[in-house]
């Protein structure tokens, strides 16, 4: 074999490791993609609803039988929802009434209370907390974009929430991953740190007469005052 055979080889060899490295580096990202999915489990499957959000809230078994029962229980939420008024909703999902219902029910054992339920529990004060998931117009996350955020009129009472989009990074891109809301009860304080706040999980649904926001499911309903309220 002459020195050009040699040559040919060695760069042959060099080609080959070049090669590997690369494959090796592509089946690294593909294995991250797979073992990190993040916000992406949450990506909307029904990003457009043709019916009213109330409609729409009923289409969804397993996730807002709990907010059905309780909007059933409001006849005039009920109407306004299945109506042409356009809305908001930041949606809390079953597991939001559950985490509610669990600490009520706790502290009404300790004071030997009965316990309950959603359908026993005082209409009234349902009443005031189902209110400031709802909000007078439609805000989509673009909505939202304001370096503050927005503060949003609740359909009833003359209540003040906010709303804030929040980007997540994706691979690579700053604030390029999917958007999600930061979602307060500013608690009548211009200090945020009094503000209670939770976020969402899917964002940008639209139904024919309002946008929902689902929230996470590791919200507990009435911003922490569902057991100070319910508590009677």
């Amino acid at each position: 074999m002459n020195i050009g055979d040699n040559t040919i080889m060695k760069k042959q060899s060099n080609i080959i490791k070049g090669l590997a490295v690369v494959f090796a580096a592509a089946l690294l990202i593909t294995a991250c993609k797979k073992q990190d999915p993040g916000a992406y489990d949450f990506e909307n499957k029904v990003n457009v609803y043709e019916g009213n959000v109330y409609a729409y809230f009923k289409s969804q078994p397993g996730v807002y039988d709990s907010l059905v029962k309780v909007i059933d229980r409001m006849d005039w939420l009920k109407e306004a929802l299945s109506s042409n008024t356009q809305f908001t909703v930041f949606a809390p999902t079953n597991r939001s009434f559950v985490l509610a219902l669990q600490n009520l029910n706790n502290l009404r054992t300790s004071q030997h209370k009965p316990a309950l339920n959603l359908s026993t529990a005082n209409l009234d004060e349902l009443d005031v907390l189902t209110c400031r998931y709802v909000i007078e117009g439609k805000y989509s996350t673009d909505s939202l974009l304001l370096a503050d955020g927005v503060l949003l009129n609740t359909i009833k009472y003359d209540y003040i929430m906010h709303g804030e989009q929040k980007s997540t990074n994706a691979y690579g891109f700053v604030n390029g991953g999917p958007k999600s809301i930061i979602y307060s009860d500013i608690k009548y304080s211009q200090y945020i740190a009094e503000w209670q706040r939770t976020t969402t999980q899917a964002v940008n649904i639209y139904t024919d007469n309002a946008i929902v926001h689902a929230l996470s499911p590791s919200h507990e309903f009435g911003f922490s005052e569902f057991t100070l309220r319910l508590n009677k």
